[in-house]
């Protein structure tokens, strides 16, 4: 990329020699002999063909090559690299070689690229090198870059400069990027990385020729992700994305953009909503965009962290949980309460945050976490199907000499009113004008 290609084996062995005088790096030498390459590749390689590429598979965990230097120029052997690349099963990223001068002519440079990168490429690269803007023209450029290229992708998005140039051009909008992708040639950069370009030296004995090569090692980098990352091999860890209208959301400080583009203001940030609607999308790291009342727009799921609010009762545990003395949740009592399991709780607030407060401590009000025991509202179907012999009631007491009737496992009961308990609990009425319980451990809806 930026350095130039070293030129011949003479020079490799010199710098090889220099690297195993230093002590510091005998190690690193080590593992650049024992995995396999992680190479750049441009048109500077020339058009590869079938023998190459097939050679190539054995010795390269993964290719990155690049696509384009800027919007005017498209690399001249991309797509015939790339149609080899899938048709003899060597995993790629795609590079965007960035000449942009604006923020708007980094969203059609982000454009250009994604509409001819091979759609087969597991992620998508800026490289970010060389630049007449300032500081905070760049920025703003680097980050109209990603922001376009995360609309157009939920592949994973690599930041790429030598160190220097990094921090002093793009440090704020290159913290966006799913990694940092650094080059330092003469020693490792002191930068978080995930992607290290330790040489433009690198002898590839598939192509006959060097190449600029990389680690991701775990020993080496600063943020590891596994080859799978790399790969793209359904790693990505969704947010948590089955958001019922209603439910009551808390949009995140971190939060940038509504769906859709539009930036999201500071002012309507950490705050409360409640969803009006959802819908299933897969974007990003979420399965579902959710409809903000009051804000009156759609975000991710990722951007909210759904709480319970209002009294519900009792509530069930999708996952397990300790259970905390304090309600700021820092200090565990050492009980761990199973997935499943279901306590009578109240819940309660600290600051921006819900807790509820269990007989013996705290546990997070969180709706990923916990789910509350009672159905809360009349379906359409207006049917409950008991999930085991349930009775009615006259008198919404549940006494045992205020029994109607015995309803059936799996006997569908009509139903037209829901009603809450001032413990938070519910129960239902039949269209008869009878009680029973709206407890999801004996009633599902139909």
């Amino acid at each position: 990329m930026f350095y130039g290609k070293a030129n011949g084996l003479k020079l490799f062995k010199k710098w090889r020699l220099a690297l195993l005088t230093i002590g510091s790096c005998v190690g690193l030498m080590v593992a650049v002999q024992a995995q396999a390459a992680v190479p750049d590749i441009s048109e500077w390689q020339g058009q590869l063909s079938s023998t190459q590429v097939q050679s190539l598979k054995n010795q390269a965990n993964f290719v990155i090559n690049r696509v384009q230097y800027g919007s005017g120029y498209e690399d001249i052997h991309h797509v015939n690299n790339e149609n080899l690349y899938v048709r003899y099963g060597v995993p790629f990223g795609s590079y965007d070689f960035a000449t942009f001068t604006s923020a708007s002519g980094a969203v059609q440079e982000a454009k250009d690229f994604y509409n001819r990168a091979n759609k087969n490429t597991r992620f998508y690269v800026l490289d970010f090198e060389t630049t007449s803007m300032s500081s905070s023209a760049t920025n703003a450029a680097v980050k109209a870059w990603y922001d376009e290229m995360r609309k157009l992708t939920n592949k994973h998005l690599i930041f790429y400069s030598y160190q220097s140039f990094a921090t002093s051009y793009a440090n704020t909008a290159r913290q966006s990027f799913d990694a940092q992708w650094i080059a330092n040639y003469s020693s490792r950069p002191t930068i978080p990385f995930s992607l290290w370009q330790y040489s433009s030296s690198y002898y590839l004995s598939s192509l006959n020729q060097y190449v600029d090569n990389n680690l991701f090692d775990q020993a080496t980098v600063t943020t590891y992700h596994p080859l799978s990352w790399w790969l793209n091999e359904n790693t990505t860890k969704y947010a948590y994305s089955s958001y019922g209208a209603g439910q009551h959301v808390y949009l995140h400080k971190g939060a940038t953009n509504y769906y859709g583009g539009a930036g999201i203001p500071s002012n309507v940030k950490q705050k409360y909503y409640k969803i009006g609607a959802v819908q299933k999308v897969t974007t990003s790291s979420s399965k579902q965009i959710v409809y903000l009342k009051g804000l009156d727009k759609w975000v991710l799921a990722q951007d909210v962290t759904g709480y319970w609010v209002g009294q519900h009762g009792s509530y069930t545990l999708r996952k397990k949980s300790k259970l905390y003395s304090d309600i700021n949740l820092k200090h565990a009592t050492g009980t761990v309460m199973p997935k499943g399991a279901t306590y009578a709780g109240t819940l309660v607030k600290d600051g921006n945050y819900y807790r509820i407060r269990l007989n013996g401590g705290y546990i997070t009000g969180k709706i990923s976490k916990t789910n509350h025991a009672y159905y809360e509202s009349v379906p359409s179907s207006k049917k409950i199907i008991p999930k085991k012999n349930v009775y009615t009631y006259r008198k919404h007491s549940f006494k045992k000499a205020d029994r109607v009737a015995r309803h059936k496992k799996g006997k569908a009961i009509k139903t037209v009113a829901v009603y809450k308990r001032s413990t938070g609990s519910r129960y239902y009425m039949t269209n008869k004008g009878n009680f029973f319980t709206a407890n999801k451990a004996y009633v599902k809806t139909k």
